[in-house]
């Protein structure tokens, strides 16, 4: 097999894998502390360094920045020349600045969006002074909240919206008017961004410098490449998270993250997957045909190795036997560890966009291979056990056996922060957690620390399972031992996270759980946003590091879940205060229709529509509401056909 054109450097490989950069790295870029910086998720500081303020023309003077008259519309060819300009002086190395400062602006989005804490620094500060000042956010501050004693931290995330970051608060119409435009702009076939995501100015940009700018000439792309290897695999994750703003998955951004993660592949050290895990890439750098949206039937199949014979677990006689493991892993021990590590991440990342745009059969095949590089082996099988405080017999329960591969450099840390809350059960009845008979169960649980890749891994798999079947309590069966196993030893804060948001959601049809899983819900949406001190708080780089291996909702997913659960149980009333906060006119929609409030839904709609008349899915909502098929003919013709819902 041919070695990579421009393989991936040391530095490279601890950034995409979220891994500390000790700050003397070489980097090529000769700003040591820029890749250290991004690794340590210190984002402000890169977005302060001198090549920022640069491309972005933050000390420019007013008059030679921008006309008087610049508008939201000119943000994008502005800061496409400043990147031009930079280049043209710095030479093809600058490349690498704009890179490192373009996966900087992803992650602030990400963290305002996803994971939390709040991040201080406005946008539009990124900015010339004339332009910083117009469009400042209004609501934001950096003074701390002063908490009181032995305060419910669970309140703290309810109260004082004008101190943070908050989804639904009002901006100065200047700022509103921004964000409206470049939302407009990330929407891709006819679907809307989400029209209330804080500070889409950071995705933008992102976008900016990590896709459009170097895509725009064929030269500019190859110089780019050159200079910076990794380039491709974060436009993938900018666009992925692009896709995230939307409702529906686009067959475009699919095409366009196929592509990158394509090229991606190119750079990855030789490895049994690499000519299986994606579309081939011709010699133009062109990618074959990527199949449409839901149709995982035409995509190249992965080769299972063969199983090794039944073996034991850490010698406590548990057998993990071959007609339940996934592919043997003995093919990849030519493979060194740390590509093992790197292929294990790029398979289970582009497992997670098949995921995303509904592929199951393409998913499951990259989370298998994903799983035979990191080399984790598990079974699922019966061990007897109890559920309830008082039954008198033991009874077969369904068990994940799990085993990660030995790390020379144990590859596995604890977190540094605060992890989310794990709310307890306390029912009369149900067991916190099943209580097996034979003591080697939960001894093997214990003894057995698992990778924290192959611990998404195993909820990667636990959603596929979801996936491909309907939904029914055996589902829920067989998606319970997989949560149970990585809720056993927390390691990482979104690991964690999306580990305790599955838990939820199994537990919500059932009423003696059902209590449980909406407050851990609701603990979950605080979290985000609740102001713990720093010293206990998980760090921005932990809840980032394993991010885009996960299939973690975006904080207003997560409190649509919330509002969700409060419909099923009957809340009716509180569920409306989140969708209306949230601006998803839909459900509000639904609500009003619930309450016999016609005529309050339809003049919300009416209120939306004079803000966004172009916008495909509130036309949608209106013909859904008047019972009026003209309106859906207008919304389909206003997408330019592509919008079917």
């Amino acid at each position: 097999m041919p070695q990579p054109t421009h393989p991936l450097s040391q530095a490279d490989r601890q950034l995409l894998l979220g891994q500390t950069i000790a700050p003397t790295a070489d980097d090529g870029s000769g700003s040591p502390s820029m890749p250290a910086a991004l690794s340590e998720g210190r984002y402000e500081d890169l977005l302060r360094s001198p090549a920022a303020k640069a491309i972005f023309g933050t000390d420019l003077e007013d008059g030679a920045a921008v006309d008087p008259t610049f508008a939201p519309a000119d943000l994008g060819p502005y800061v496409t020349d400043l990147v031009l300009s930079y280049i043209q002086a710095q030479g093809t190395s600058a490349w690498t600045e704009i890179t490192l400062i373009g996966a900087a602006c992803l992650s602030a989005f990400v963290q305002t969006n996803w994971t939390g804490p709040e991040f201080p620094l406005d946008p539009a500060g990124l900015l010339p002074r004339s332009l910083a000042e117009r469009w400042k956010e209004s609501f934001t501050t950096t003074t701390p909240l002063v908490l009181e004693e032995g305060m419910d931290k669970h309140e703290i995330g309810r109260r004082a919206y004008a101190a943070h970051v908050y989804l639904g608060v009002k901006q100065s119409e200047e700022r509103a008017q921004l964000d409206r435009v470049l939302l407009r702009q990330l929407s891709v076939d006819g679907e809307d961004a989400y029209s209330m995501a804080p500070r889409p100015m950071y995705l933008y940009l992102a976008r900016l410098l990590l896709v459009d700018i170097p895509s725009a000439d064929d030269i500019r792309l190859t110089e780019r490449d050159g200079a910076t290897p990794m380039a491709h695999w974060w436009s993938a994750r900018a666009l992925l998270i692009q896709q995230s703003l939307l409702d529906y998955p686009s067959q475009t951004l699919m095409d366009q993250i196929i592509g990158h993660f394509a090229k991606a592949k190119q750079l990855l050290p030789p490895s049994p997957a690499s000519d299986s895990a994606l579309q081939s890439v011709d010699a133009k750098g062109s990618v074959q045909a990527v199949p449409m949206l839901g149709d995982d039937s035409e995509m190249p199949s992965f080769e299972s190795p063969a199983v090794d014979p039944a073996q034991s677990v850490a010698g406590n006689g548990i057998p993990l036997t071959s007609a339940s493991m996934a592919p043997d892993s003995h093919e990849w021990d030519a493979v060194a560890a740390a590509d093992r590590d790197l292929w294990a991440r790029y398979l289970l990342e582009v497992g997670v966009v098949y995921s995303q745009h509904q592929m199951p059969l393409d998913s499951k095949k990259c989370f298998i291979q994903a799983q035979a590089a990191s080399g984790l082996q598990w079974e699922m099988t019966g061990a007897k056990g109890k559920r309830t405080r008082f039954q008198s017999s033991d009874i077969t329960q369904l068990v994940l056996l799990a085993k990660s591969a030995a790390r020379a450099s144990g590859g596995n840390t604890n977190s540094e922060g605060q992890l989310p809350e794990a709310l307890a059960l306390n029912d009369d009845t149900l067991l916190e957690k099943i209580k097996f008979t034979d003591s080697a169960v939960e001894e093997h649980a214990e003894q057995e620390h698992l990778q924290v890749t192959d611990e998404c891994i195993l909820l990667a798999l636990c959603l596929n399972v979801q996936n491909e079947n309907p939904t029914h309590g055996l589902t829920s069966e067989l998606m319970r031992p997989f949560v149970a196993r990585v809720l056993e030893q927390p390691t990482n804060w979104s690991v964690y996270t999306m580990g305790l948001l599955l838990r939820s959601r199994l537990e919500m049809a059932k009423t003696r759980t059902a209590e449980r899983a909406t407050l851990q819900l609701q603990a979950l949406v605080d979290q985000i946003t609740h102001p713990l001190p720093s010293a206990q708080e998980a760090g921005a780089a932990e809840r980032l590091q394993y991010l885009y291996a996960l299939s973690l909702p975006s904080q207003w997913e997560f409190e649509r879940e919330l509002a969700n659960q409060f419909m099923a149980m009957g809340v009716i009333r509180s569920a409306l205060d989140i969708y209306e906060r949230l601006g998803m006119w839909d459900e509000v929609v639904s609500c009003y229709v619930l309450l016999e409030q016609n005529e309050v839904a339809l003049r919300i709609i009416n209120e939306q529509l004079a803000l966004y008349p172009d916008s495909s899915k509130l036309w949608c909502v209106l013909g859904d509401l008047k019972r009026e098929p003209e309106h859906w003919r207008h919304a389909w013709e206003i997408s330019g056909q592509r919008y079917a819902r």
